[in-house]
């Protein structure tokens, strides 16, 4: 199972809190992801140049550097209706690796190839009966 990413707060041994802000992904061509993030997810950099772009999805930064190798990473987005986020991805260009299905944790998932070495995740939790 991919890791998931929260935006939750850690607390630390001194008593601080920490937050998780932004995650780094190594992409070998980076005009290409941008456009990809751009086309597939809408998404709008809010910093840009010739090493790095700074994607911005609410309270967490994915940002992508221009690399040698790509990165292997799952990006985990929640979704309220799994189904009809997957449809409104496929239909801007993402290749599919798995189309919705139940899963049993309880979660409808559906994984998308993204730029590079990136997978997507769209996850819907299920309510429980």
């Amino acid at each position: 199972m991919p890791a998931v990413i929260s935006s939750a707060f850690v607390p630390m041994l001194g008593g601080g809190l920490m937050r998780l802000s932004h995650v780094h992904c190594r992409v070998r061509d980076l005009e290409a992801a941008t456009r990809w993030f751009e086309q597939v997810c809408q998404a709008t950099p809010v910093f840009n140049n010739e090493r790095m772009v700074w994607l911005s999805f609410g309270e967490l930064g994915v940002i992508l550097d221009a690399a040698p190798a790509d990165s292997t990473v799952t990006l985990g987005f929640d979704s309220e209706d799994c189904d009809a986020d997957y449809r409104t991805v496929t239909g801007r260009g993402a290749e599919t690796i798995e189309t919705p299905q139940d899963r049993s944790w309880g979660a409808r998932v559906a994984y998308l190839k993204g730029p590079g070495g990136l997978t997507v995740e769209l996850e819907q939790l299920l309510k429980r009966t």
